[in-house]
């Protein structure tokens, strides 16, 4: 499972030339109303702490938005709940035409850091992924760690928006 989703991931990236965020959704059939309660499991954190933490707040605010309360431990949670991270560059080609009618081409081309976030929500009682969400857009290498928190915090909203699905 974890070799599809970081291919599925690669492929994703990969194909990724905008520079706006994609955002996905994807669901099960599945009785959303009976998850009450979730606890964290493992998944493929990104090498800064910082950057984990923040994801884990933004994703652990949109679940308490959401009517969800994190179990205690040694409490059997409802879902259990997983984040991977991967960065990738990206190639992006610049190109205008310059001057008086347009008589000279310039172009060029710079590298794009891009990056690619997955949470997913998996049936404790089943094992089944019943929710996964997507997203995947630019990263601004040298933004402060605010702005960083700020994105962070916005990417993992959109993805809540569609939580619970509605059949």
């Amino acid at each position: 499972m974890r070799i599809a989703i970081i291919a599925v991931t690669a492929l994703i990236l990969l194909g990724t030339g905008a520079a706006a965020q994609e955002i996905s959704i994807d669901y099960t059939r599945a009785d959303f109303a009976h998850f009450k309660t979730y606890a964290w499991t493992s998944g493929h954190r990104a090498a800064d702490e910082a950057l984990n933490q923040s994801i884990i707040n933004s994703i652990d605010w949109q679940l308490s938005a959401k009517g969800l309360t994190k179990a205690s431990p040694g409490e059997n949670p409802d879902v259990l709940v997983s984040y991977h991270v991967v960065f990738d560059s990206d190639i992006r080609g610049t190109g205008f035409r310059d001057g008086l009618r347009n008589l000279r081409w310039r172009s060029g081309s710079k590298y794009v850091l891009v990056g690619m976030l997955v949470v997913s929500l998996v049936d404790s009682g089943t094992g089944a992924m019943v929710w996964r969400g997507m997203a995947s857009g630019d990263v601004d290498a040298n933004a402060s760690p605010k702005k960083h928190d700020k994105k962070i915090h916005d990417v993992v909203q959109k993805m809540f928006r569609s939580y619970p699905p509605k059949e």
